[in-house]
């Protein structure tokens, strides 16, 4: 082991938010005021049986005595004008994506649940033969799921793990899309496992959340073994309820970091932490925003100026009406870099949806960032603009057709990192 960061620090921070939330229980627990309901705990009955009807109204159609399964096929065509994200090495391709996925979930017990899904898929390329696939791809959306419900307390344990190959198709997770920072790449071997559970401690107008991840990141792609690491996500979060509609309290988020190689990038340990506040608006809306400290120490083998004081904020407001679903978010955070070791980014994202029109569901979104990768010999300063339409039509009980357009331009300081994606795709799919 070199030189590894303490995590001591942080394991105290974390009990301090803890300990913050244990004091204001003690107001928290109290008796409704006069003609106030008494809010559902998130860890009681009514909640589990709420989870158990939102599963089974996700179509499971196969029964197996109590365990129910839902199965998809789909075989996706993709053309690209620029499959390698290069400025002058620019060539195009055609792209044959099959793909199946199995779901499944079984009722434990009288509260507790457990859901798998995973799926295996292929990518073809007509033109350049060096991005074929030599193995059956593993989607990111594969994932083992244990809900439990114990007194107070609702627990997530899971397992999600993902293998993929090419930069064709953007990650994502959550609603943020994942891009490499990568030019003149067309092929990147990776697979990527988080472990972890996750916690909700209601006590009426008080609720503690708190989890933790551990992660795998490994490259099979010698050209980018640099990238492997082992990594541990914590979160602890304090909420007080101020009523029915807003609440408000303090995150915190922490992350360490270990590098097989230290040769590009280095160990390190992140932190952010801060108030937040959440209201629910008229007309539909949801308001989230946040911010506060962010920072990260690395190790001694990284070279000055890696370390960081700075700060995050963001804030999203949704809208679900009858005719669309839409939302807009912004912020500004610091991440691990892919060609040094932080990227500093500040976005704009807008996205919306409707099945307003008979038979048709329609979608679109725009993001813009500007970003600064920076810490170690690499530096780069650039924009990236990501925007997209997406029209599905379910043609048939099982089956629905997607057809989807997506541009991809990245603007860069530095000469020959700028480059332009144009890609087009259509999707059968049939789910049963």
């Amino acid at each position: 082991m070199r030189g590894k960061p303490h995590p001591g620090s942080a394991n105290r921070l974390s009990l301090f938010l803890l300990l913050l939330g244990g004091q204001l229980c003690s107001e928290a627990q109290g008796q409704p005021e006069p003609g106030q309901e008494l809010r559902g705990s998130l860890a009681g009955e009514r909640a589990a049986q709420e989870l158990k009807r939102a599963l089974t109204n996700e179509t499971y159609n196969i029964h197996w005595g109590p365990v129910r399964f839902q199965t998809e096929a789909r075989i996706g065509a993709t053309y690209t004008d620029n499959v390698f994200l290069s400025q002058v090495n620019r060539r195009d391709d055609y792209i044959i994506h099959p793909e199946a996925n199995l779901s499944a979930w079984m009722p434990v017990g009288e509260l507790n649940v457990l859901r798998a899904s995973v799926g295996l898929g292929y990518e073809w390329f007509a033109k350049n033969h060096s991005l074929n696939s030599d193995v059956p791809l593993v989607s990111p959306g594969s994932e083992l799921l244990f809900y439990l419900f114990v007194g107070d307390f609702r627990i997530k344990v899971h397992d999600k793990a993902s293998y993929e190959q090419t930069l064709t198709y953007n990650e994502s997770a959550g609603d943020q899309p994942r891009f490499f920072n990568f030019n003149d790449v067309a092929r990147f071997d990776r697979f990527d496992n988080f472990a972890g559970f996750a916690v909700d401690w209601d006590l009426n107008k008080v609720i503690i959340s708190a989890s933790y991840d551990h992660e795998n990141f490994i490259s099979t792609t010698e050209r980018f073994k640099y990238l492997d690491r082992a990594s541990e996500w914590l979160t602890a979060d304090v909420n007080y309820l101020l009523g029915d509609r807003s609440k408000a309290g303090l995150e915190a988020r922490f992350g360490f970091h270990n590098y097989d190689e230290e040769t590009i990038l280095n160990d390190n340990w992140r932190v952010r932490a801060g108030p937040f506040f959440e209201l629910k608006l008229p007309a539909a809306m949801i308001l989230r925003t946040g911010g506060g400290y962010d920072a990260a120490r690395f190790d001694e083998t990284a070279a000055p100026g890696n370390d960081y004081d700075n700060w995050y904020a963001y804030g999203k407001i949704s809208q679900e009406l009858k005719w669309f679903v839409h939302s807009l978010a912004a912020g500004h955070e610091t991440l691990l870099g892919d060609n040094a070791n932080n990227l500093r980014t500040t976005y704009v994202r807008y996205s919306i949806s409707s099945d307003a029109i008979k038979n048709l569901e329609l979608e679109g979104h725009f993001s813009v960032n500007f970003s600064k990768e920076f810490g170690g010999v690499f530096f780069e300063e650039f924009t990236h603009y990501l925007t997209g339409v997406r029209v599905g039509y379910p043609f048939h009980k099982y089956f629905r057709v997607d057809l989807a357009y997506e541009l991809f331009l990245k603007d860069s300081e530095t000469a020959d990192r700028s480059f332009h994606r144009n890609q087009v795709s259509l999707d059968v799919i049939f789910r049963f």
